[in-house]
């Protein structure tokens, strides 16, 4: 995309202007610059790690990394990549039309500041000292310079530097499909792992090498160049700090003095904010309401509105922005709040609202907790000819065996670990979603089904004398990609429920159940996930009704033939061992 594609209308001049911002190579340089600093630090860190081992262990792992970061391509990458960083990153930051913002956010400024004045030395005294005159950057010879005197600042360089980054990896990966539970926790593990195990290798590499050899000393001269190398490196840098600082002020001199919009929300009334400031930063400056899930980078559609009037001062949408409401097939008048900084009055209605009852800046762990996708099993049961099993018979018979059949289902899925999402008088629907593996899920729900029909089966014993016909039931079984949304009562109460195509499969699955005379339609993609063998069964297409797509499923007669399909597994998993 052309720069020309990304310019905005200037009221004042009628020409177009051109932000950087607006161009979309800056966030994804922004992104990619970080994650090149931050595998610079992990390999740093890691090579800390090993001095738990020995010095001499950490200057050979410290071979292999400069092989990487000091070839002159990794040199010019890793302070090409500190300077893109740097850069584009205070442009953002300087364009914030409000400070308002999630804890962490303010950690990653406030973190972003500091870790320039906090790595200088270190800098001067390895990285110039040996390209200036050939000082020995070993471990042996850093840590005894470092032991002890350095060690409170070069441990809050460790973790005020790692921490920044892994608050930005983690929002650069959250929107990623493979980035489900199973990764965030083993990413916290981690992330609390590595800073604890170089702290370690750092303390007990610095004694070992207190008690080695002095490393060769400057003499005065080299010394006061050094010092002057180091004196001018910092004080550049807290003038970029400064200078930094500076703008923003004059950034908000500029925009309390310059022109002001009114923006209209329906429900909220007006508000007067400085041109240029995003609907969902003035959102955040008026304390009103807004979900965003992304924090304001325009990597999702939460906070997206509604433009109800002013649209044709309303520049065109690009670059993420674009994409985002392409994937949503969203109309002309829906945009992004995040993206839309409107330059004449506007009118909107905010389209998705803030769940819960109190309203919080951080509103990211709120959509967390709110709705999230992942991949999970669904189990729709539904009983057979109920009007017939219920006709003439006295209420309280009934509710007899609702209640009996209700508990009794709901005791059968939560034994292999599935939730009873929705239970209704003659069904029910489970979700097995406890494990991020699908093979977990797609196991736990056959067997639960076969269980199911066993508990049937005893029913059937019991109550022979009191039911017309004997209890049946068809079961419908898909593994696939689930939303899972708290659905509110407004009163304080919320539950988790299953929403997506997934669960429409299922409910197909179960219809088809009685078309094909079996007990179970489990589709081909719960079968392969389950991993159990239904190689001598066939399988067959199913239509659904709303798309008219079909999906291939195999129907089983009863829970012997079941039972036989989850046995053949188990045979072939004891003669694969037998061979090996």
């Amino acid at each position: 995309m052309s720069l020309s594609s990304t310019t905005r209308p200037d009221e004042d001049t009628g020409h177009k202007r051109t932000h950087l911002r607006d161009v979309p190579w800056a966030c994804g340089a922004r992104q990619w610059s970080g994650i090149i600093l931050f595998a610079f630090v992990l390999t740093h860190l890691l090579n800390h790690a090993v001095g738990v081992f020995g010095v001499e262990a950490m200057q050979h792992v410290q071979q292999w990394r400069w092989l990487i970061w000091q070839s002159l391509p990794g040199t010019l990458l890793l302070y090409g990549a500190a300077l893109a960083h740097m850069g584009l990153t205070a442009y953002r930051v300087t364009l914030r039309r409000t400070w308002r913002m999630p804890r962490d956010e303010a950690w990653q400024i406030m973190s972003g500041l500091a870790i320039p004045l906090l790595v200088v030395n270190h800098v001067v005294q390895t990285r110039i000292a040996h390209t200036w005159f050939g000082v020995d950057t070993g471990y042996q010879a850093v840590l005894y310079k470092l032991w002890p005197g350095a060690v409170f600042s070069q441990s809050l360089l460790l973790v005020v530097a790692w921490s920044h980054g892994v608050i930005g990896m983690h929002h650069a990966m959250r929107y990623q499909n493979w980035y489900t539970a199973r990764w965030r926790i083993a990413g916290l593990v981690l992330a609390v792992l590595i800073p604890c195990l170089a702290l370690m290798g750092f303390i007990a590499g610095g004694r070992e090498a207190a008690l080695g050899p002095a490393p060769e000393a400057l003499t005065a001269a080299q010394a006061g160049r050094l010092a002057m190398a180091g004196g001018t490196l910092y004080w550049g840098v807290a003038g970029f700090v400064a200078a930094f600082a500076g703008l923003i002020g004059v950034f908000y001199i500029r925009r309390r003095v310059g022109a002001i919009v009114t923006i209209t929300y329906r429900g909220f009334g007006r508000v007067e904010v400085p041109r240029g400031t995003s609907v969902l930063e003035a959102s955040r400056i008026n304390h009103i309401p807004h979900p965003s899930s992304c924090r304001g980078r325009g990597r999702c559609a939460t906070c997206r509105v509604q433009v109800l009037s002013g649209s044709e001062h309303v520049a065109e949408p690009f670059g993420g922005e674009r994409m985002v409401l392409a994937s949503l097939g969203a109309p002309e008048n829906i945009r992004l709040a995040c993206q839309l900084r409107p330059t004449q009055d506007l009118g909107v209605r905010i389209l998705m609202p803030v769940l819960g009852r109190r309203f919080d800046v951080d509103q990211d762990e709120a959509a967390m907790e709110w709705a999230l996708e992942r991949e999970a099993t669904i189990l729709v049961l539904d009983l057979r000819a109920f009007t017939t099993l219920t006709h003439n018979r006295l209420p309280y018979e009934i509710a007899v065996l609702v209640n009996r059949f209700s508990s009794e289902m709901r005791q059968a899925v939560e034994s292999h670990g599935g939730r009873v999402d929705q239970m209704y008088g003659d069904g029910l629907m489970a979700v097995f979603d406890t494990s991020d593996k699908k093979s977990t899920g797609a196991r736990a729900a056959l067997r639960a089904a076969r269980d199911m029909s066993r508990v049937l089966e005893l029913l059937n014993g019991e109550m022979r004398g009191a039911l017309p016909i004997p209890i049946r039931a068809g079961i419908g079984i898909h593994t696939g990609r689930v939303v899972l949304a708290r659905v509110s009562d407004g009163l304080g109460a919320n539950e988790l429920h299953a929403i997506g195509d997934t669960v429409a499969v299922a409910a197909t699955l179960e219809s088809a159940s009685k078309e094909f005379l079996s007990d179970y339609v489990v589709s081909k993609e719960a079968a392969e996930a389950s991993g159990f063998d239904f190689s001598r069964l066939t399988a067959r297409e199913v239509t659904m009704d709303i798309s008219g797509a079909s999906i291939s499923a195999y129907a089983i007669a009863d829970a012997a033939t079941l039972g036989e399909v989850m046995a053949g597994k188990a045979v072939l998993g004891i003669l694969n061992m037998a061979r090996a």
